[in-house]
């Protein structure tokens, strides 16, 4: 299977499963995400994707803290219809070095676009939402998650400029999983979420037979520096309506 065999297959994710059930965890090193956000801030890159001109490094605003972070969730994924899109449920591991006595933060939506609003935002344990670090508010955008679940739909699959390689095959979370690498062809005449200007490789583990990402990383120098990955996953479950309107954590199988 060659790179665009493995890039099809990431297009037809949403085609080859109903629901999606997964625990993921979440890596980042706040000390080079800074570095690269200045390098970025400063480029010509920015310059033409805001119409500005480049923003100082002083002015630059870090949410990361100066080192290692992360986080764990749970996640309830179910597309609806083109027009309704998709319904999710988030359940954040509120992170101890922030919560000692930790907690859980809960989003979820059943994908209703008409009559009185289903969203649920709620918690249990932790603080205050606007105690939280900046860090943390990103890690409960469900973006953040189920861009996993479908990389061209949500993310936009942002691939271009990139020199992808097939690395083998291997197994994640307990699935076949197929290593795709990608190095810059090129810059990035913009900035790619969920993938980071500046950085010099990204690797993605893709189901073998869904699709779906089971990692997804950014690296410098051979090192993650940002990465999100599976570490549990099920697929086509009966999802019942509480997952998608419960204020209380839910019991994981």
């Amino acid at each position: 299977m060659g790179p665009e065999d493995v890039l099809e297959l990431i297009r037809s994710a949403p085609e080859r499963y109903d629901t999606v059930r997964a625990a993921l965890r979440y890596s980042g090193d706040g000390r080079t995400i800074g570095a690269l956000r200045e390098r970025y801030l400063a480029s010509e890159a920015h310059r033409l994707e805001t119409g500005g001109t480049p923003d100082p490094p002083e002015e630059a605003r870090h949410p990361e803290p100066d080192g290692l972070f992360g986080w764990r969730c749970r996640v309830w994924y179910a597309k609806v219809s083109p027009e309704r899109g998709e319904r999710y449920r988030l359940e954040l591991e509120l992170p101890k070095e922030v919560y000692p006595d930790g907690g859980v933060d809960i989003s979820a939506w059943d994908g209703r676009v008409s009559g009185p609003s289903t969203a649920v935002d709620a918690r249990t344990g932790g603080g205050l939402h606007e105690d939280d670090p900046p860090w943390l508010w990103l890690a409960q955008d469900s973006f953040w998650t189920t861009y996993l679940f479908d990389f061209d739909g949500i993310a936009g699959f942002p691939l271009g400029g990139r020199e992808l390689s097939v690395e083998g095959e291997t197994r994640k979370a307990g699935r076949e999983a197929i290593r795709l690498v990608g190095v810059p062809a090129e810059e990035w005449d913009h900035f790619p979420e969920p993938l980071w200007w500046g950085e010099d490789e990204y690797e993605f583990l893709v189901d073998s037979e869904r699709g779906v990402l089971l990692r997804c990383a950014s690296r410098l120098n051979g090192e993650d520096f940002d990465a999100l990955e599976v570490e549990e996953i099920h697929f086509d479950e009966r999802l019942p309506g509480e997952v998608f309107n419960s204020r209380q954590p839910l019991a994981w199988p």
